[in-house]
């Protein structure tokens, strides 16, 4: 069994051993002997001056490891005798069995090299017994036990350290990636203080927000680049909804939001704004916003269209409602104009009959009647009436055709090509478009007489040589001579296509402008007359549903002419004929 003998007998009071300092604390020191009881090494460490010691001994390296299992010490000393090798194995066993408690080698033998090498073997320091000296013994202690103190909290702090070098470069590699991901969305992204100072803006708010001045939002504040648009007016940050939710940490959004901009200029948006959460803190807020105007054209348009649609077969029922009545008036005027050629035909004879046997009329009556047909104006009327029912009957006529037109052309969009006679089509839309063009110019058809029927959505059809000829119109009226212009619309058929031209003697265009007509929402006209979708929609009706081609030729001054070629066959199939 280990001897096991306490010098200062008093029991520990700071729990299990460990590295306590020396203020008014106990170290527990284990004493390693080398077979023999060695009273001394413990007596040097009870004199006095210094710290007190609680020292247990044992007499092997075995009975050691047993103790420092079932223990825990502040410091070992490992007395090696006088053995010349310095016994470095058990050494380096006592070392890995402290678990790094400082181990102080003494020695009986002058041997500096086995010195060397147990300090290289782990122990924190060496002795030569010879020489040991109660202050020496305990200062090796000491300063082994703050040198093993400093080397635990020196890796204990380069672990931090490098913990804190990791989690840093994740935080780094985390806010360069949430950064990437924020550069390359499509909306507007701020992130602002409690008072407004934006923090962080990605490229789209630089975008969105930016000026020539300033580029850059983030480093300026949110009142300094635009104010909210209220129904009492502009809001401030402090005093609108942005500082609301930092305070309050509520979130909201506004999908019909309007930003007025420092330059003076105005931003349709959606945003939505959320509180900037730090350690439960409301710091600031995150406001998320995109550009609404392009939605809120496309919404408008739809709007249109439905009206458009709305009108187009409120259009088609009032044609269905007048064609009856004017088929019957029509009807009664012919029947009117028929009766009244066979009364003038009657009438003619009565009155041959008159003229050819006056004399068996007595004067009175002969002159009675020549009264009568002096006071009833009877040569006017007989020379006006009919004039005026075949009149009549040609603007019956009109309104037959025109009524007729409507009802083609407002006739809901057919989802299948069909076959369809485009001189029919243009005719019709002549007519409809009458108003448009009627005191501005003169209209001149060309159409080919022998023009093959085309597979097509007649609708849609209809629609582009709506806008073309609306379009030309407004070209003619554009000019400032004010003179009567000519719209000239042309059909002709070759190599299995059919083109149809629509040429006016207006305006014309500049090259720029010619180059982006077909541009949605591009637009030369003023503000509430155009919104810069026709062309578009021509060229995406003639070329993706027709497979056709849209070409124009232009001259500044001079006038435009537009070529739609569109294939017989109705070119590529749409998606409901697909299988």
């Amino acid at each position: 069994m280990a001897t096991v003998r306490s010098v200062m007998g008093r029991p520990r009071e700071n729990g299990p051993a460990g590295i306590n300092g020396f203020e008014g604390m106990r170290s527990k020191v284990l004493l390693v002997l080398d077979g023999e009881d060695d009273a001394g090494i413990a007596d040097m460490l009870a004199a006095r001056p210094g710290p007190d010691y609680q020292v247990e001994t044992v007499m092997t390296p075995g009975q050691a490891q047993d103790v420092l299992m079932a223990e825990g010490f502040d410091a070992i000393l490992f007395d090696v005798g006088r053995a010349e090798n310095g016994r470095i194995s058990e050494i380096a066993t006592m070392v890995a069995a402290a678990h790094g408690i400082p181990l102080v080698v003494m020695t009986g033998a002058e041997d500096e090299d086995a010195g060397a090498s147990a300090v290289k073997a782990g122990a924190q320091d060496y002795l030569n017994k010879a020489r040991i000296t109660p202050e020496a013994l305990r200062r090796v202690i000491r300063y082994s036990i703050e040198r093993m103190e400093f080397q635990r909290k020196f890796e204990k702090l380069t672990r931090q350290t490098a913990e804190r070098r990791r989690m840093e470069e994740a935080l780094r590699e985390s806010q360069d990636r949430i950064r990437a991901i924020t550069e390359s969305i499509f909306e507007g992204v701020l992130v602002t203080d409690s008072d407004g100072f934006v923090i962080f803006s990605n490229q789209s708010a630089d975008r969105l927000l930016g000026c020539a001045a300033f580029p850059r939002i983030s480093g300026r504040y949110v009142d300094a680049v635009f104010a909210l648009r209220g129904d009492s007016g502009t809001l401030r940050f402090a005093e609108g909804p942005f500082r609301k939710v930092a305070a309050t940490g509520v979130p909201l959004r506004d999908d019909d939001a309007l930003f007025e901009m420092s330059d003076g200029r105005s931003l349709v948006v959606a945003y939505a704004c959320s509180p900037m959460v730090e350690h439960g803190e409301h710091k600031g807020v995150i406001i998320s916003f995109r550009d609404n105007r392009n939605l809120k054209r496309a919404q408008q348009e739809a709007l249109q269209a439905s009206k458009l649609a709305s009108v187009g077969q409120l259009a088609a029922g009032i044609a269905h409602e007048i064609n009856t009545p004017i088929q019957y008036i029509g009807d009664n005027l012919r029947f009117l104009g028929d009766g009244l050629q066979s009364f003038l035909e009657m009438l003619d004879r009565y009155r041959s009959v008159v003229s050819s046997h006056g004399d068996l009329i007595p004067g009175e009556v002969r002159a009675g009647l020549d009264q009568a047909f002096l006071d009833a104006d009877m040569d006017y009327l007989l020379a006006e009436m009919p004039q005026a029912i075949s009149q009549s009957l040609d603007g019956v006529g009109q309104v037959a055709r025109i009524v007729l037109a409507m009802k083609e052309f407002s006739h809901p969009g057919e989802r299948e090509k069909t076959p369809v006679d485009l001189n029919k089509a243009i005719e019709n839309t002549l007519a409809v478009s009458r108003n448009e063009w009627k005191h501005v110019a003169e209209v001149v058809t060309e159409l080919a007489p022998d023009l093959p029927m085309v597979l097509c959505l007649p609708g849609e059809i209809n629609q582009v040589l709506l806008n073309l000829v609306v379009n030309a119109s407004h070209a003619i009226q554009s000019r400032a001579d004010g003179a009567t212009g000519r719209i000239t619309v042309g059909t002709r058929w070759r190599d299995n296509r059919v083109e149809i031209l629509v040429s006016d003697n207006g305006i014309g265009m500049s090259e720029a402008v010619r180059q982006r007509i077909f541009d949605p929402f591009f637009t030369t006209k003023a503000v509430g007359k155009g919104t810069g979708q026709g062309l578009a929609i021509c060229r995406d009706v003639v070329v993706s549903k027709h497979s056709g081609t849209i070409s124009v030729e232009t001259q500044e001054g001079i006038g435009t002419s537009f070529v739609i070629s569109l294939p017989v066959d109705g070119g590529l199939p749409m998606p409901a004929d697909l299988p």
